[in-house]
């Protein structure tokens, strides 16, 4: 066999096996999606460090008593103080703990709710003359794990 042959079968069979390393190292990166994801769903939440800075950057703005809105918060739920969020508002609990699928906060985050026959536009509620941007999908997930893990909410 020449010298030009055998690089060309060399070549081929470097690029062979570069095509089976690189497949490899998708389907296990592909493998390991599911199981960062199931990670974090064990992962304790803390409110503190997880949930606060999300509540007080997508909600707090609407759900908290302010002095100049005599209606009060949005639906009538505040997110700034323990026992009124766990109250819950207008619809309701919005917060089942252990029941991520059952809260109305967790629903809304994802989806238009109806409540009888009226809806509930989903949150966070555009400002004027916006479309709505849901929140990061990763942070509604902290959120459903932080529900159903109890919603536990320091004093």
């Amino acid at each position: 066999m020449s010298d030009l042959q055998m690089s060309g079968t060399i070549k081929k069979y470097w690029k062979d096996l570069a095509a089976v390393a690189i497949a490899s190292a998708a389907v296990c990166a592909g493998l390991a999606m599911p199981l960062r994801a199931a990670e974090k769903a064990d992962k304790a939440v803390d409110f503190n460090k997880d949930i606060k800075p999300i509540l007080a950057q997508n909600c707090v703005k609407c759900h908290k008593p302010d002095p100049r809105n005599p209606r009060g918060p949005a639906g009538g739920l505040r997110l700034d103080d323990k026992t009124a969020a766990m109250k819950g508002g207008k619809a309701g609990n919005d917060i089942v703990p252990g029941k991520a699928e059952d809260s109305l906060m967790f629903k809304l985050l994802t989806a238009p709710v109806k409540n009888g026959d009226h809806e509930i536009g989903a949150m966070p509620k555009p400002m004027r003359g916006k479309e709505f941007q849901p929140i990061a999908k990763e942070k509604i997930e902290l959120i459903k794990a932080w529900i159903d893990q109890g919603a536990k909410w320091p004093d």
